[in-house]
């Protein structure tokens, strides 16, 4: 119960033989490659719940779709907005 998971030892063994970069360049680097992951992942998630509804409850075509990547968009511009806030202070 007690015993730690390949994983977090995996975590811990990498984080000791390489330290993460202090370069900002780096830094923003990531949170931009972050950032532009959460907004492809709503769109895709927006994009595939309004096809689904499209497809399979309401027979809207195309308006579902339009509605989910409308939505999924708005989402994953929120949660870029919000990272990069947290990110900035």
């Amino acid at each position: 119960m007690g015993a730690l998971s390949p994983i977090v030892l995996k975590s811990a063994a990498c984080e000791q033989l390489m330290p993460p970069s202090q370069d900002p360049l780096y830094a923003g680097l990531g949170q931009a490659v972050r950032i532009g992951t959460e907004l492809l992942a709503a769109l895709i998630v927006g994009g595939g719940l309004g096809w689904v509804i499209d497809t399979y409850l309401l027979d809207s075509n195309p308006w579902g779709l339009v509605v989910g990547l409308v939505l999924g968009a708005a989402a994953g511009v929120r949660s870029a907005y919000r990272s990069a806030q947290r990110w900035q202070s």
